[in-house]
């Protein structure tokens, strides 16, 4: 069996923005949106090779109760990128706010970089693995 990363699907109270966020500050591309999927708005978008399923909150959602200012579900995803400390510059530019600065304290000395998305989600920007898994 071949399995391989697919998506990362995000639930949020605002998809235009959300979406927005991530064609302005990443360059991504909006390949779908729907009004109504299933009782909420939604979108795909595609960075890079993977794709980013946005949907808003349905009637019958309630935030986590534990850490309502959290995507249920989710604490980070991560994007990798050859040059951590270039990708970060290049963010920045195009208005990308940093919780994280670039550093070398990821999983085996990685370098690693957290950027703040709407409504508190964590995007890792992540550097070539070192000395474990796969390349």
């Amino acid at each position: 069996m071949d399995f391989q990363f697919d998506h990362v699907h995000l639930v949020c109270r605002d998809v235009g923005e959300m979406t927005e966020f991530f064609e302005r500050v990443f360059g991504a591309e909006r390949i779908s949106y729907n009004e109504d999927f299933k009782g909420a708005p939604s979108a795909v978008i595609r960075l890079g090779k993977m794709r980013v399923f946005v949907r808003g909150i349905r009637g019958d959602e309630a935030p986590d109760a534990v850490a309502p200012v959290r995507v249920q579900g989710l604490d980070h995803f991560g994007i990798g990128v050859e040059d951590v400390e270039v990708a970060a510059k290049w963010l920045k530019a195009r208005g990308a706010e940093f919780s994280v600065e670039p550093t070398p304290r990821g999983m085996g000395g990685r370098m690693i970089a957290y950027v703040l998305g709407p409504e508190n989600i964590d995007i890792e920007i992540v550097g070539p693995y070192v000395g474990f898994g796969d390349k």
